[in-house]
């Protein structure tokens, strides 16, 4: 059995991209972050120490978008999902949404992102 998590919004400016101008002067990101636990055991007997905490996967969110310098925002995704899957055993699928609403793109838009979905290997 497995339940879904989600965090909706988390924003970080920070300095990703392929610019010279976007390292140096940051832009805003959005995040939006899915994770598959089986919540059952922990949500009967509602023992909050069994649980993933969201605290906790914002944190780590905003670890990797606050980290070096990267590229690509499928990789500033990747990087993400890896993380949650490392440090969260319990989780056994990811799903990570990035949105620079900022992309340096002639024209009107309102937002540029990638969304990746990595599952934990065996699963």
């Amino acid at each position: 059995m497995s339940d879904r998590i989600f965090i909706r919004g988390i924003q970080v400016h920070a300095y990703h991209g392929v610019f010279e101008e976007e390292n140096r002067l940051g832009q805003k990101f959005h995040f939006d972050v899915d994770y598959w636990v089986d919540a059952q055991p922990y949500a009967q007997t509602d023992d909050y120490s069994h649980a993933v905490s969201y605290a906790d996967v914002h944190d780590a969110v905003i670890e990797v978008a606050k980290g070096p310098i990267i590229k690509l925002i499928e990789t500033l995704a990747e990087r993400i999902a890896a993380l949650l899957l490392e440090r969260f055993p319990s989780i056994s699928q990811v799903r990570v949404e990035v949105h620079k609403p900022g992309a340096p793109i002639i024209g009107v838009f309102s937002d540029v992102g990638v969304e990746i979905i990595r599952r934990r290997a065996g699963t």
